[in-house]
């Protein structure tokens, strides 16, 4: 009851700074440092990785990528639930979880069968206000193709955000996705979320090795 409280709490303060600014998470998907900007009522989220730049406008079904100094390609793309392989993932729900990045979770496993494949710590409450990344973030998984044979091995990220933002995601040793930061009134620079004008369109299969190297 406490830890609901205290979520609601923080949803009723932020929701007026969501509603105004962008929401910057910075974070960490195995060794990779990302950047995600992400802009609500645009529809819009740029994932930057070191010089790497991936912008998804959601509304127009367009994905933008440039590597560092090159051109900028675009290609049409839309994250398209149920078109992945049958999920065989279980999530349960054990209990309150720690503050990360400053926020409330709860401590949820993802089961396949009765086989513990990962832990996490996720972020409900946090869900709407994230919603574009999560989608734009499934769609680079969805784009590159391709599945682990170890189901463990290959937990899409859709999987872990299906009821919230996954705070902290992976072996309680070994986290795949960790949230080191998250800003829910930043305000981005001029070129974070507008698509670089002058791209090239190419086939969505063009980018697939360029995206494949995000890491989730």
């Amino acid at each position: 009851m406490r830890l609901a409280l205290l979520a609601l709490a923080w949803l009723l303060l932020l929701a007026p700074a969501a509603a105004r600014g962008a929401v910057l998470i910075e974070m960490t998907v195995g060794a990779a440092a990302l950047r995600v900007v992400i802009d609500r009522p645009q529809q819009r989220v740029l994932i930057a990785d070191g010089e790497r730049q991936t912008w998804f406008d959601l509304n127009a079904g367009l994905v933008y990528h440039r590597a560092g100094d090159g051109p900028a390609k675009r290609a049409h793309a839309r994250y398209r639930p149920g078109h992945d392989r049958p999920p065989p993932y279980r999530v349960e729900r054990f209990g309150p979880g720690p503050i990360v990045a400053g926020q409330a979770s709860t401590y949820q496993v993802v089961f396949v069968d009765e086989r513990i494949c990962a832990e996490m710590m996720l972020a409900e409450w946090m869900r709407p206000f994230v919603d574009p990344a999560i989608r734009a973030m499934a769609s680079i998984q969805q784009l590159r193709g391709g599945h682990a044979e170890d189901a463990c091995g290959g937990i899409p990220l859709a999987t872990y955000a299906a009821a919230g933002w996954p705070l902290l995601a992976g072996k309680a040793d070994h986290p795949t996705l960790a949230t080191r930061t998250i800003a829910f009134d930043y305000t981005p620079g001029p070129e974070e979320l507008t698509p670089p004008a002058g791209s090239v369109e190419v086939p969505v299969e063009a980018l697939r090795s360029a995206l494949g190297g995000y890491g989730w």
